[in-house]
Formats: structure tokens, sequence, C-alpha cells
């Protein structure tokens, strides 16, 4: 994975704009992409989610649903704990 704090690609030098100092204020410029990445999303629009009402149906015993995470049968789903997606 990439570590996307550590810049090598030299797009966005880091200095110490926009730090105080005895006799002035250096603005920060304004950041520019990096030219190592490219995003196919960029230019999209921002996306509007959709989100169901549940529905109370195949509802778990309270001892059932207290030890799953979940009174709601549809939502029971398996843990393969890690992050992103299922490798």
């Amino acid at each position: 994975m990439q570590n996307y704090h550590q810049n090598n690609c030299g797009c966005r030098q880091t200095t110490d704009y926009g730090r105080y100092s005895s006799t002035q204020y250096v603005s920060r410029p304004q950041a520019t992409p990096c030219c190592d990445r490219e995003d196919s999303l960029d230019g999209m629009p921002l996306a509007m989610a959709y989100v169901p009402w549940q529905i109370w149906q195949c509802i778990y015993e309270a001892e059932k649903g207290f030890c799953r995470g979940t009174i709601f049968e549809e939502l029971d789903k398996p843990f393969h704990g890690m992050g992103g997606c299922n490798r």
C-alpha cells in the first residue's frame, strides 16, 4: 500500500510555509495535484447516498441478536478482519 504521507515525486515539496516568524507570516501556496497519481474519478460529481428503510422481518431473539451484533438476520454478515474489500 502506498504511503501518501511520504512524497517522492517532487510535485509537492515540503517546506515551512504557513509558520509564524518573528517578523512576518508567509502564506501557504495552493496545493497542486501530484504527477504520479492518476485519479480515474477526477472531475466526477459527488454522489448522493441512498439508504433504504430497514424492514422489520427475520428478527433474531434478544440473546442471539446480542451475540451476533444485530437483531436483523439480513445484516448478519461475516467479519473477515480486514478493511476495504474481501481479499
